[in-house]
């Protein structure tokens, strides 16, 4: 009764709903509960704990040593923390997960030449969101050691790749740091106890840059500066076009059999709408249909339904009759059991795929997270899912030769030193492969150009008589033509076949 005395004494403008009100003030005084029940749940009170920390006159001086194992949080579950992050940390981005923050935080509670060591996921290393977080460990700490885990699962849970940074906080013009790549191999070797091994390599961290934490020796650093000086990268081709596939919001529902579509196709009423209904049905790949130069088609289909054709189902009867099953699961509007909200219609895919012409050309398909990543040739318009990307090209530039390159040693080489991994695995994702440096086509390659055209048509060829015709001449002969193209020396090229073997083992 108070409650509603009170609140009906001051809201004026607004219906009172007792129900709601009654449910805000239990939440309230559950938090009030919380914030004054704080002494009988044991608090830990750092100043208290660790008075060392402070000066004479209370004042905070700053922790020696830091050792954490920061939460691992993807970014779509932090929308309510990001107005504070974004205020409050330098090295924010929208798209960080929340352990690029304790970084930072890590760095403001040390005192001056304190030591900080994380495990963390090693995307910050590479991935774009990771950029304003290098840049602030350039400018701000001295790396003592950087140890990659490769992919060895240090946590049960965790589905991530880790590595572990240890800085110290002050600055240095020219400084040296310990880095190991860890294997199954050297945890043997040292009896799983890290401290024991000694032979880390020694990197200065005037090679790391904001782009890019790549961990190369000198040899293999002038190599890749070798390629990228050579080659221009694919974003800066005129005419080049890279996209994202297909994201459906639910597969079950239009990614259909041959048989399905048929069946779809039979309960059409009439001729007309078989074809206007057929000509939505698309074949399309899935990533592990994906095989160097070719592809093998599972006899998969999509159901194109863009929001950017902009279609009136009851043109699509059949189609209607078949997706309407699949209600409401399939509605846009965020409730739970239903896809994302948006503002597609039930029928629709989820994204807007307004470049779907796209995949109606030749273009080169490629999955984005593979073992090894394979490109594929396609020239039978078919449609790929959000899994993987395609390369198009509208101006006269030769795909093959495109080809030939993107799966050579070469381009290998430097995808796997810059590109994030996953464990054994590679992320060829768009803001990878479009900084792949590629040497344009002129008249002092062009012998070579059509060299590489040719052997890729031999390849397309066998693999059109028999998918599991052995092309490995073929392709030994276009990482030849490929170093040519480069001008790699005899010891360049054996970095490349070096790193490459231990790839495979």
């Amino acid at each position: 009764e108070n409650l509603k005395f009170f609140v009906s004494a001051n809201l004026t403008l607004f219906d009172f709903d007792e129900k709601e009100a009654t449910k805000e003030f239990v939440n309230l005084k559950k938090e009030y509960d919380n914030i004054f029940n704080l002494e009988s749940n044991h608090p830990f009170e750092w100043r208290f704990e660790f008075p060392e920390i402070l000066d004479d006159d209370g004042n905070f001086k700053g922790f020696d040593l830091i050792i954490g194992n920061p939460p691992y949080i993807r970014q779509e579950e932090l929308k309510e923390l990001k107005p504070h992050l974004a205020k409050n940390y330098k090295v924010y981005k929208g798209t960080s997960d929340i352990y690029t923050y304790f970084y930072e935080l890590g760095f403001n509670v040390l005192k001056d030449n304190g030591v900080l060591s994380y495990i963390t996921s090693n995307k910050y290393t590479r991935a774009g969101y990771g950029e304003a977080l290098r840049e602030f460990l350039l400018k701000n700490v001295k790396v003592l050691e950087y140890t990659d885990l490769n992919g060895i699962k240090v946590f049960d849970s965790a589905t991530v790749d880790t590595s572990i940074l240890c800085f110290e906080k002050s600055k240095s013009k020219d400084n040296k740091f310990k880095y190991l790549a860890l294997s199954n191999e050297i945890l043997k070797t040292c009896a799983y106890d890290i401290g024991l091994y000694k032979d880390f390599a020694e990197f200065s961290q005037n090679s790391l840059s904001k782009e890019s934490f790549t961990f190369s020796d000198e040899n293999t650093s002038a190599l890749k500066a070798k390629i990228e000086r050579i080659g221009t990268p694919l974003k800066e081709w005129q005419g080049l076009n890279i996209y994202r596939g297909i994201l459906t919001g639910y597969n079950e529902a239009f990614i259909i059999t041959t048989e399905k579509r048929n069946e779809i196709l039979a309960n059409c009423k009439d001729e007309a709408e078989k074809e206007r209904t057929a000509k939505l049905i698309r074949k399309m790949l899935r990533g592990r249909d994906i095989k160097r130069y070719s592809y093998e088609w599972a006899g998969l289909w999509v159901i194109g339904t863009f929001p950017s054709l902009k279609l009136d189902i009851e043109q699509y009867p059949a189609l209607k009759q078949y997706l309407s099953q699949f209600l409401p699961r399939i509605e846009q509007s965020g409730e739970k059991g239903c896809r994302k909200k948006t503002s597609n219609k039930w029928f629709e895919t989820q994204d807007n795929i307004a470049y779907y012409e796209e995949f109606e050309k030749e273009k080169i398909v490629w999955n984005r997270i593979s073992s090894d990543l394979c490109f594929s040739y396609d020239n039978q318009k078919n449609f790929i899912l959000d899994s993987m990307f395609s390369i198009t090209f509208y101006s006269n530039i030769n795909l093959k030769y495109l080809i030939a390159n993107l799966n050579s040693s070469i381009s290998k080489f430097w995808i796997k030193n810059n590109a994030a991994t996953l464990g054994d695995g590679i992320y060829g994702a768009k803001i990878y492969i479009e900084k792949l440096p590629i040497p344009k086509i002129n008249s002092k390659n062009q012998k070579l150009v059509d060299e590489l055209i040719n052997l890729v048509d031999e390849i397309l060829k066998a693999k059109e008589q028999n998918k599991n015709a052995s092309t490995q001449e073929l392709e030994n002969k276009i990482n030849s033509l490929t170093y040519k193209l480069y001008n790699l020396t005899e010891d360049e090229i054996k970095i490349i076949v070096n790193k490459e073997q231990k790839w495979k083992i």
